[in-house]
């Protein structure tokens, strides 16, 4: 009986003493996770000049995406919870052992992407705000400054969970404070004047859509693997409700709020142009500098450096430095300055891969919930050769991987401004039906060996 397991160090079930997060210490994770440039530019984005939204439907968009995030965390991450495992584990139930690696790469892409944005919009802070403040720049400096950071980040990230998890809670706390300050200045200097434009008659159809569907997928990508946060949670139903409650909307309804007020006041599109243009002084460019640096590196560390890692950990079976280092040299490798360029890319970029994460988010919540009705054979997923449950058709399971890329093609082709929205429950009904018709109980193979 071929019975290999995986041993490479950071994917095997959390144990006890591993579970490094309270309830506190988590959500204050996500308020510096959550603190991020990313999400103030999709506030920019929503309302007039640059989108197409009455406040009305903007706060709607910003409600119905923070309730969507809190619910799909969640659920999603209960097989974190309860078993310890990782997204990279996880999927294989749904999947297959060969399968899940299909979607583990599909979760990695964005997230490497994702790391490369939030580097270089810190990079581009550090690079405008000493330039303002000192008057020293150079055509290269954003660039050593890019690099600079992706150094540090990797160092961080290579010491493991641990220290991630001080860096997020020491940086939430400098987060909350500055924030505050943030928001008091604002107030202050520019009050809040409700702009004709925000109180128009709006619209309820493609820009209201996108708009909620960007929204969501900024995050869409969290929902899949959240199980790689999930599993370092103290065991605790109460403890991942009220984590993500708490913990996600307070610092998404901030910084969209403050993103969609810039837009009001300066009406450009470049973040950190409007940043700074909201700082009168070297001292508020400073107090800004230390927001943008901490919020962006503990947003790289918590979300977007720790499932890439884990997917190459898996599928490579390198170790866990190993798998930090290739992430951040993919993350270079991506070029972020030409996503940043303007705010059709970025939204662009959003939707087109949300189109496939919703049907992926489906099948997965169909499988743990329906299928195995939360109940996981959790050393049976840790075998990976052809005698494991979950090898099915030469490793893949069939009915996963079609309930995932018809729907993910489907509505990219027709209908891409509510593909998350539309691929969630089309992945979740398909699964099922295609499980019917594809899985029969047992193997005839699994059965003679």
């Amino acid at each position: 009986m071929n019975d290999t397991r995986d041993t490479a160090n950071g994917i095997a079930p959390t144990s006890a003493q591993g579970r490094v997060f309270s309830t506190l210490s988590y959500v204050l994770m996500w308020w510096s996770a959550l603190t991020v440039i990313q999400i103030f530019a999709l506030g920019q984005g929503l309302l007039p000049p640059i989108g197409h939204l009455n406040i009305t439907q903007a706060f709607m968009v910003m409600v119905a995406a923070g309730l969507v995030f809190v619910v799909m965390l969640s659920l999603n991450g209960r097989a974190g919870l309860d078993y310890g495992i990782p997204f990279a584990i996880q999927t294989r139930a749904p999947f297959g052992v060969r399968g899940s690696a299909i979607v583990e790469c599909m979760r990695a892409l964005p997230a490497i992407i994702w790391y490369g944005i939030g580097s270089w919009i810190a990079a581009l802070a550090i690079d405008g705000i000493l330039k303002s403040a000192t008057g020293f720049t150079h055509p290269g400096a954003k660039f050593a400054w890019f690099a600079f950071l992706q150094v540090v980040q990797t160092w961080l990230a290579h010491r493991g969970i641990k220290t991630v998890k001080v860096f997020s809670v020491v940086g939430s706390v400098i987060i909350v404070f500055v924030k505050i300050y943030l928001l008091v200045h604002v107030l202050l200097t520019y009050g809040f004047h409700v702009n004709e434009t925000w109180t128009s008659t709006g619209t309820w159809g493609a820009p209201f859509w996108e708009g909620l569907t960007s929204c969501i997928g900024v995050l869409a990508a969290v929902a899949l693997n959240i199980s790689d946060i999930t599993r370092h949670l103290e065991r605790s139903s109460k403890a991942i409700w009220l984590g993500h409650l708490l913990g996600v909307l307070p610092p998404w309804f901030f910084m969209l709020f403050l993103g969609m007020a810039a837009s009001l006041a300066l009406g450009i599109w470049d973040p950190v142009e409007a940043f700074m243009q909201l700082s009168p002084n070297r001292f508020v460019m400073f107090v800004l500098l230390i927001l943008i640096l901490v919020a962006q590196m503990t947003t790289n560390l918590t979300i977007n450096i720790l499932p890439p890692a884990l997917v190459f950990v898996s599928t490579l079976r390198i170790s866990w430095g190993r798998g930090v280092i290739l992430t951040s040299i993919l993350a270079t490798l991506s070029f972020p300055w030409l996503l940043m360029a303007n705010s059709t890319a970025f939204f662009g970029f959003i939707l087109y891969y949300s189109a496939f994460f919703g049907p992926i988010l489906g099948v997965m919540l169909a499988d743990y919930y329906i299928v195995r009705r939360g109940q996981l054979d959790v050393p049976g997923l840790y075998v990976t050769g052809p005698d494991s449950e979950h090898w099915h058709q030469g490793g893949f399971n069939t009915a996963g991987l079609l309930a995932t890329f018809i729907p993910g093609v489907i509505t990219m082709i027709w209908c891409l401004s509510i593909s998350w929205l539309v691929g969630v429950p089309a992945g979740f009904v398909l699964y099922l039906l295609l499980r019917r018709v594809l899985i029969s109980r047992r193997r005839p193979v699994a059965s003679a060996a």
